[in-house]
Parts: C-alpha cells; sequence; structure tokens
C-alpha cells in the first residue's frame, strides 16, 4: 500500500473554513481518460447505475486509494475513515448548440442544464438543507476524469456555507466556481456545504462521479501533519463572515486537544438572545462562544432550550416542489424546523454539545420530555458532546422503543457519536434489526424512515460502537443471509466484520461478495 500524503496545517485551516479543498490524484492520464470513456457509456446505456458505478468502473478505486486523496481524507476523518455506501454519477450534458452562447454569472441559482443531464443547479443543501452537525464527520468527493473548464459545468460552492443554516441571495456573490480542472481533479468537500451545478457550455459531456466518506471514530488527536500549534486563521479564506471561535472550536476538537479553552467575561442573555437568528454571523458567534463559556452558560441554555417545549415543531413542514423540482418548505423554516428528510437542530443544542461533560446530566434530564422536539435536541447535544457522554446511554437505550420515529432515529445518531459504553443499548438495537416496518410504526413514512433507514442506522451504530465482534458478529450474519436486507446495510455490515469479526464472520463475508459480485466478462 502506498504511503498517504495528509494535509498540512495551513490545508486544514482552510478546510475549516471554507469547507473544500481541490487535490489532483497524481494518477496515470491514460486512466482517467479509460475512466471517463466508461462513464459515456454507462451514461448512455445505463443511465441507473447508481450505487453500482464502482463495480462498474473499479479503476475508480486507484483514484480513491491515491495518496494524495487517501491521505486528504485521512487528515479531516481520521486514520480509519470509510467509504460510504451511496456514491453517483452526474453527467453534465451541453446546452442546446442554440443557447450555448449563454453569458451566466457564476453565481446565477438554477441555470439551465442540457436534457440528459443529472444534478440540481439550483443551491441546496442535500437532504433539504439540514446542517447534520458542525463537526466534520462527513465529506463529499467529487471526481472529474476529463480536464473541466468552467465553460464545461464544474460543480461549484459557497465557501464557508457548511456552518450556515439557509442561504440569502447576499451569499450568491460569494460562489466559488473551479477554473480550468485538469483530469483526475477532485473536489473535497464538507457534506453540508451549499452547492450547485452549472450550465454546460461546450460540445462535450461533463463527466463526473460523487463520494461519500464518513468518520467511524471520534478524534484522539491530529491526523494530518501538525495540528500541534493553537488556531490561526489562514492566510487566505473565501467565505462571507469570519468566525474564529467557531473555527477554533473545530481545530481544538480534531487534534484531540481536552484542556478548557479560555472565554473572556460575555452577556450570557446577550448571546442567548443572538441564537437562531438569520443573522448567519451573528448566530455562529453565540454558539461558539456560549460553548467557550463553561459552567455559567448551561443553566441559561438548557432554560432557553425548554423555551421550545409545546410549540409544536415536530408538525412536518408543507412542501413545493420549485421550477427546477427542487422540493423547498412552505412558510417560515426557522418556526418550523422539522420536516420529512430533513431538520435543524435549536443553536441551544449546539452550544450544548460544545459544552462537553458540563452539560449531560442537564441534558439527560432533557430526555424525560414529553415534546419530541425536546428529546431530539438534547440526543443531538449528547451525541455531540461524544464519548464524555457515556452515562446518557441507558437513558437514550430506554427511547429506542419510543413512539416517535423521528426520536428513535435521532437518538440512534446519538449513540453512533458517542460510541462508547453501547452495551446498554445491544437489546434494543437487536429488536429495531429484526423488526418489520409495520412493527416498527413506519408504513406512512416510508420516505425517510422505511426499515431500510432504521437498520443502516443500528448498523452504523454498531459501526461506531465499542461492542465486540463477538456481541455484534452473529446479528451481521443473518443480516446478509437475509434476501431483504438492502445493499447499503449490507455494505454497512461487511465492513464492521472486516473490522471486528473472526474467522466465521470474515468467511460469511466473503460468500455474500462471492455471490453479489458483479463481472463484466459475463454475458
Amino acid at each position: 500500500m502506498k504511503t498517504r500524503i495528509t494535509l498540512n496545517d495551513e490545508q486544514m485551516r482552510t478546510f475549516l473554513c471554507d469547507g473544500f479543498l481541490i487535490l489532483h490524484s497524481n494518477e496515470d492520464e491514460t486512466m482517467h481518460l479509460g475512466i471517463a470513456n466508461k462513464l459515456q457509456y454507462l451514461n448512455k446505456h445505463e443511465p441507473e447505475i447508481g450505487n453500482n458505478v464502482l463495480p462498474r468502473i473499479p479503476e475508480l478505486s486507484s483514484v480513491l486509494e491515491s495518496p494524495r486523496i487517501a491521505g486528504a481524507i485521512e487528515s479531516i476523518l481520521g486514520q480509519h475513515f470509510m467509504l460510504h455506501p451511496h456514491r453517483l454519477s452526474t453527467p453534465g450534458e451541453p446546452l442546446p448548440e442554440g443557447n450555448r452562447h449563454l453569458q451566466l454569472s457564476h453565481d446565477v441559482n438554477g441555470p439551465p442544464v442540457g436534457p440528459g443531464s443529472k444534478g440540481f443547479t439550483v443551491w441546496h443543501k442535500d437532504k433539504l438543507g439540514r446542517v447534520r452537525y458542525h463537526k466534520p464527520r462527513f465529506l463529499y468527493l467529487f471526481y472529474f476524469p476529463q480536464d473541466t473548464p468552467t465553460a464545461m459545468g464544474p460543480t461549484r460552492v459557497i465557501p464557508g456555507s457548511q456552518y450556515y443554516d439557509h442561504l440569502t441571495e447576499a451569499d450568491y456573490p460569494f460562489a466559488f466556481v473551479p477554473k480550468d480542472l485538469k483530469a483526475g481533479s477532485c473536489m473535497l468537500t464538507s457534506i453540508d456545504i451549499d452547492h450547485a451545478g452549472m450550465s454546460n457550455l461546450t460540445d462535450q459531456t461533463r463527466n463526473m462521479v460523487k463520494f461519500n466518506f464518513m468518520r467511524t471514530q471520534n478524534p484522539g488527536g491530529p491526523s494530518w501533519e501538525g495540528g500541534l500549534s493553537k488556531w490561526r486563521n489562514p492566510e487566505k479564506y473565501l467565505g462571507r463572515y469570519k468566525h474564529e471561535a467557531l473555527w477554533s472550536f473545530m481545530w481544538d476538537w480534531l487534534r484531540g486537544h481536552k484542556e478548557k479553552r479560555f472565554c473572556p467575561s460575555v452577556d450570557v442573555e446577550e448571546c442567548i438572545s443572538g441564537l437562531n437568528s438569520a443573522n448567519q454571523q451573528q448566530r455562529l458567534h453565540c454558539i461558539y462562544t456560549l460553548g467557550a463559556l463553561g459552567e455559567p452558560a448551561v443553566k441559561p441554555l438548557i432554560a432557553s432550550l425548554q423555551k421550545f417545549e409545546g410549540r409544536n415543531l415536530m408538525q412536518p413542514l408543507d412542501l413545493f416542489k420549485n421550477s427546477e423540482g427542487v422540493l423547498e418548505p412552505v412558510g417560515d423554516i426557522f418556526e418550523r424546523r422539522w420536516g420529512i428528510g430533513a431538520y435543524t437542530v435549536q443553536d441551544e443544542a449546539l452550544a450544548l454539545g460544545c459544552l462537553g461533560s458540563l452539560a449531560v446530566d442537564h441534558l439527560i434530564g432533557l430526555l424525560n420530555s414529553n415534546d419530541s422536539w425536546i428529546v431530539i435536541n438534547a440526543a443531538f447535544a449528547l451525541g455531540e458532546i461524544g464519548s464524555a457522554a457515556g452515562s446518557s446511554v441507558p437513558m437514550l437505550a430506554s427511547l429506542l422503543k419510543h413512539s416517535d420515529p423521528h426520536v428513535v432515529k435521532a437518538i440512534l445518531e446519538a449513540l453512533a457519536c458517542i460510541g462508547c459504553n453501547t452495551a446498554p443499548a445491544l437489546p434494543e438495537l437487536t429488536r429495531l434489526l429484526y423488526s418489520t416496518p409495520a412493527e416498527l410504526g413506519l408504513n406512512d413514512d416510508p420516505q425517510f424512515f422505511g426499515a431500510d433507514s432504521v437498520h443502516y442506522n443500528v448498523v452504523y451504530v454498531l459501526l461506531l460502537s465499542d461492542l465486540t465482534g463477538k456481541e455484534v458478529e452473529p446479528l451481521l450474519i443473518d443480516l446478509l443471509k437475509s434476501p431483504t436486507t438492502s445493499g447499503r446495510v449490507c455494505a454497512l455490515s461487511l465492513e464492521i466484520l472486516v473490522r471486528k469479526g473472526s474467522e466465521v464472520g470474515l468467511r460469511q463475508a466473503v460468500k455474500y461478495l462471492q455471490a453479489h459480485r458483479w463481472d463484466d466478462s459475463v454475458g
């Protein structure tokens, strides 16, 4: 295996600020050309290939495993990162010849695309705008196998928007459009960055493949070349706002720094009043100022979060399809922050997650609330605290019996992020794995909470947990043997068996792969 080339301090600082980096895989140019030709064939003959793009074009693995690309992913997600089972080819087809003269601004929202194109050209976050985690737990990789000038329509991003709840038109001019990407270029981005496609003004298809990578461990120290010194701003960043308190927190988290951070005396109530604001700079400043304050911030934040109790914020947002076919919410999304497929937690939850062990007991108390929205926010905050919230696992585990499937999903996500003391949750995790959609009460909400989603999140917990291979192996083998288990659940199960499994588990993994391998030479 080639030695990975990790990022340096300046590259890491830039990523934390802007939410993206552009790197070159440095693999053989003829290989990239070959991949581009195969993508052209798939676009024409197998346009719905979806997650099967990798077995169809195994050469893509060489790009993902190249020292510079794998090293950059390791730098951001840690040494034990994994490739998520979801990946997608998103060709950008040329506009009709009569439209290729268009003079389009770099920040235009929703420019036209050619027939057969995939992806959206409107500014968006995936999953309808939910900011999952400020902390880097997931990454997108956009791979361009051919030379991609700006006119061909590469993916563009809004630097720094991975921390935003929403965009306004005032953010659009800060859009970044890659210029003259060489074949083999990769754009690494935060999974929550606002991004969009562009019009292809050339006469050639713009091929691109999107991959997703995920963290499997909370950081225990720097995973890049450096990380020993305190935060300082990079020499250059492209975002609209300066967020030193936020950036410093992320820097310390990634380098496993556990010493109490200093925060000058602040007006707590003034900071509390700035939470959940439409002003992105204000809300982010207040979140991370309170998160660095320590004990004086805990009770005011708990009280502020409790103000949302009884406001029916779990009422789903009404959605409509805009002219681009993208689902958008109706009404005030900041009053009702829940929708099928997406939610945005209260800023109080983010700040409490920054406070660490100081907030754990108070958050455990909130788990007793009769309001699902409060429980979801408390669970999120406990997950953000990580292993220091291990004492909350028994209470979280008891909530896996909750009648609201939205709560169950939030609990699973929290257990995955905590990653320790998982044993008390194993009986309920097992029950969920063996439950049908009807038993889980999910028949009315297939878009977000089908059994596949629940089973996937359970296996995600097992992957990130401190459970041994002996404890989880029987469950995973059963999943692989079941004809109803989805491909992405099997993918995570295989990953766990490789990492934790015994010889029996590894044999079962090989048996599964033997039956499911894709042989292009047959036919």
